[in-house]
């Protein structure tokens, strides 16, 4: 039995500052810190208030128990490897970036030199697109202006790449990971195949990816300050802006992303569905903050393009490339990727001669809103006409995007053995994490850390089980992937000395 402790209430004390100090005792007496005098109850404060793992571990830990590895040194390292790698990468294959098969480069061109977001007809005026998210053209279009943008381009991606790494071994600590497992889960993200050869390509796979990682670390990071700031104040309404402007920042940064690619607005309705019934005030400020950074490409797009979009002019045609006649016929007889897409492209381009959305000369006059509808009509067509084969086309989308290695005219074959060696193996054992942390989301106590990551796979998979997929398309996901891998492959399972269970609420 330790000495009683008296109640810390000075007669001097403001009275401004009494429900922090009274509930910052609560906290204390909960976690077993102090002793209440003999037949008192503590005040209870009238917000009941989840107290996340992340803070009860901060009371918990001591300066002496405290993981080695957590330390900003190791981050610091973590990070200069994993550049010095990722840099020396984009070196050896610094002609790679020549190529621009998706036109990324072209609008940063067009925007660098005109201010105009499209690009240019045959007399050298610019023409406004929306067929393309503006994210990452924006960002080349900070690396103009060189006598050549690759270098430039190839320190970004290593740089972005980099981050990711870093990004990785933080989330793997908030997840309660020890030191070990953390540096390998960062270093199967370092080596992993896809994100190595999309950081070598003009494409948004790397930006995407690390936008992705810093949603989700700025989740956990901000849920653990939340939680102790809204505990410690003991005021409902600094409790509701606090919930509320981590909504906004975690949808902001959703926002962004959408910006990269916009997939992620199905990632920012899943993950803020997830937390509506618990926190439906922080959900809303989630989709809010998310709406409220696209708004501006809503009404850029309204008054260039003369409609107001969301997303892009390009959705329709990963519809229709994904549900078209031709595609259909291949999928009847074979799952195989090698498909005659160049007769899908003969087809597509004399339906549009035909319905007026492209001149049959000229390759820039182009109504994309037109051309878009089009697109979404004639997939949707599609899907209506063979409704069975469309579910069974679903199954080999999604088999396409969990392919283990690429389709033969990508690559060597040796290569392609050593691809699906390593993606048997990490996904085998991130599909082995995921069963394990899904058997234990009643006892595992870090299980709502893990949901933003669960709803983005799930909002890609829901997303590229319809619309066109291949195995870049998983790129996002690959650090949830290794991080599930290296969960499931030690059946970790973590116990936390006075901490609450799932499901249940402490009261402070």
């Amino acid at each position: 039995m330790g000495p009683r402790v008296k109640w810390p209430w000075p007669s001097i004390a403001s009275k401004a500052f009494k429900p922090n100090l009274a509930a910052s005792k609560n906290i204390l007496l909960q976690a077993g810190r102090l002793k209440p005098p003999k037949g008192a109850e503590p005040r209870l404060n009238p917000l009941r208030v989840p107290i996340s793992m992340s803070a009860q571990n901060s009371l918990d830990q001591s300066p002496n128990t405290s993981r080695p590895l957590e330390g900003l040194g190791w981050s610091i390292g973590v990070f200069l490897i994993a550049l010095a790698f990722r840099l020396t990468i984009q070196i050896l294959t610094l002609p790679s970036l020549l190529a621009d098969r998706d036109a990324y480069r072209r609008l940063a061109q067009t925007l660098y030199a005109t201010g105009t977001f499209g690009i240019l007809d045959p007399q050298g005026h610019p023409v406004a697109t929306a067929y393309r998210p503006p994210l990452y053209p924006w960002l080349l279009s900070w690396l103009q202006g060189f006598e050549s943008d690759l270098l430039p381009i190839a320190i970004l991606h290593a740089i972005l790449g980099a981050c990711s790494v870093t990004l990785t071994f933080h989330i793997a600590f908030r997840l309660g990971l020890s030191g070990l497992q953390s540096l390998v889960a960062s270093a199967l993200v370092l080596f992993d195949p896809i994100l190595l050869r999309q950081s070598t390509l003009v494409m948004t796979e790397t930006l995407a990816t690390f936008l992705g990682l810093l949603a989700w670390w700025l989740a956990l990071f901000l849920d653990r300050k939340d939680t102790l700031d809204l505990a410690g104040s003991g005021l409902l309404g600094r409790g509701q802006q606090i919930g509320a402007a981590i909504g906004l920042a975690i949808g902001a940064t959703l926002g962004i992303a959408c910006l990269c690619r916009p997939t992620a607005l199905a990632w920012a309705l899943l993950w803020g569905g997830s937390e509506l019934r618990r926190n439906p005030l922080r959900a809303s400020c989630l989709l809010i903050g998310c709406l409220l950074v696209l708004l501006p490409w809503w009404k850029r797009n309204q008054s260039e393009m003369g409609q107001g979009l969301w997303a892009t002019t390009h959705g329709g045609y990963t519809l229709l490339l994904a549900n078209n006649p031709i595609l259909y016929e291949h999928w009847e007889t074979s799952w195989s990727r090698q498909w005659d897409d160049d007769r899908f492209h003969a087809w597509w381009h004399a339906k549009r001669i035909e319905k007026n959305v492209r001149s049959e000369t000229d390759q820039i006059a182009c109504d994309e809103i037109a051309s878009d509808a089009l697109a979404n009509a004639l997939g949707w067509q599609s899907i209506r006409a063979n409704p069975v084969l469309f579910f069974k086309a679903c199954a080999i989308r999604l088999g396409w995007m969990w392919a283990w290695w690429p389709a033969e005219h990508q690559t060597h074959w040796i290569v392609r053995v050593a691809i699906g060696i390593w993606y048997a193996i990490t996904t085998t054992a991130g599909f082995v994490g995921l069963i394990r942390l899904l058997r234990r989301a009643g006892s595992e106590p870090k299980f709502a850390c893990w949901l933003p990551a669960l709803t983005l796979a799930a909002s890609l998979c829901l997303v590229h089980a319809v619309y066109w997929s291949n195995m870049r398309m998983r790129a996002p996901i690959i650090p949830v992937i290794s991080l599930l891998a290296v969960y499931g492959s030690r059946g970790l399972s973590i116990s936390v000395p006075n901490s609450p269970q799932r499901g249940q609420v402490r009261q402070v």
